[in-house]
Parts: C-alpha cells; structure tokens; sequence
C-alpha cells in the first residue's frame, strides 16, 4: 500500500499509524476499526498536515436497502476519517478528544468508489474543526461532515478514563 505523504511535523503516534497503514500490519489498529471493518490500510489515499484523502470501495457491503449506504456506516467512517485529519495536524504531546460531530446527508450514498476528503478549516491552542466531503463517482456531493475536535494533552486525557 502506497499512500502520498506530505512531509510535516507529524506526532510519533501518527509517524508510526502511516508506518503501519503503509506496510499493511499495524499492531496497534483499534479494537473499533476492526470490528467496524475501517481499513485505512487500504483505503487512505493521501496525507498532509490537517488534510486526508480516502476513497472507499463500496462493495455493497454496507447498504441498507435498494443499493444505499446505511447511514450508521456513514457516520463511522466518517468519525474516522475526520480523527485521522485532526491527528495528522496535531505538535508534541497532544491529542485530542470529539466535542461535536455533525453528519448531512444530502443524497444516497451509492457507487462504487466513494472520495472522501477532509480538511481542518480552524485550529486554536485548544480546539479543532474539521469538515469532510463524501462524493459520489460522479463527483456530486452526498455528505458533509463537521467535526469539532477538543485538543488536550495525552497525558490528560489518559488520566480522565
């Protein structure tokens, strides 16, 4: 798997997340992910500082009904993708916890191979927003994904579990 990776200041966590997406065995892939059937192994397409590009080969897997995507679904990969957004912007010793996440569905999520594009649009000392972009193979629009990320120290969040 070869994924474009634009050189940046990226955290240890998020270095060795591409090094392990890259070679295709990551030790360390979230119970959540599995279960769910997330691949960025295979689906991450691109990467830079606070911006990612997926494109998810639907297979049918996940309709609902009549060739639709179930919008559960939507929302999870969704959830990931704008994590690994905010993570690939992240300095230091942060993380970050979601404040908010917003999902618009716009139009049935159908087709074969889906873009899924993500970008954080504001970054302060404490919070993120990112917005994702679902398009359908002919370009048009079907979701928009806001999400508003609390940015905390790792040692922080790890004591609150």
């Amino acid at each position: 798997m070869t994924i474009q990776i634009e050189e940046g200041d990226y955290t240890p966590w998020f270095r060795a997340f591409l090094d392990g997406v890259q070679q295709g065995d990551w030790a360390f892939k979230p119970t959540a992910l599995k279960t769910l059937g997330i691949m960025p192994e295979l689906w991450l397409k691109e990467v830079g500082p606070g911006r990612v590009r997926y494109v998810w080969p639907n297979d049918g897997s996940r309709d609902i009904q009549g060739g639709r995507v179930f919008g559960g679904w939507v929302g999870a990969l969704s959830d990931h993708v704008v994590s690994i957004c905010m993570f690939s912007a992240l300095t230091g010793n942060e993380g970050f916890t979601t404040q908010d996440l917003q999902i618009k569905l716009f139009r049935p999520v159908m087709g074969e191979e889906i873009e899924i594009t993500a970008n954080l649009v504001n970054r302060s000392r404490t919070t993120g927003y990112v917005e994702a972009d679902w398009r359908l193979p002919n370009g048009k629009l079907a979701v928009k994904v806001l999400a508003w990320k609390a940015i905390r120290d790792l040692e922080a969040l790890a004591a609150r579990g």
